[in-house]
């Protein structure tokens, strides 16, 4: 069994993935897909490394990781157009046939 983590602990390879992503802009679906996990494990990388990072959200966990340098600017890509893979199927139908048409 996993222990909880602690404000100061450093971050996993996996946490420091997820933020990393999230800093360049791509959503939790985005995420999962692209380290090929679920929208909760992707969930619970974030939520570990915003404590540990002693931050109060996802974005404050970003802006901390950037200023105590563990991500930097250059290590960011831009977010992509999602994938219908990515985004679901029923939602990309939604909204084009309800905002495209």
């Amino acid at each position: 069994m996993r222990s909880p983590s602690v404000p100061g602990q450093p971050l996993t390879p996996g946490q420091l993935a997820a933020l990393r992503l999230a800093a360049s802009g791509y959503t939790s679906r985005q995420i999962a897909a692209r380290l090929g996990t679920t929208e909760s494990g992707v969930h619970l990388r974030l939520k570990e490394a915003t404590v540990r990072l002693g931050a109060r959200s996802r974005t404050h966990a970003v802006v901390i990781a950037l200023r105590r340098r563990i991500i930097r600017f250059d290590d960011l890509e831009p977010a992509t157009e999602p994938t219908p893979a990515e985004e679901g199927r029923a939602d990309r139908a939604y909204w084009t046939t309800r905002y495209d048409a």
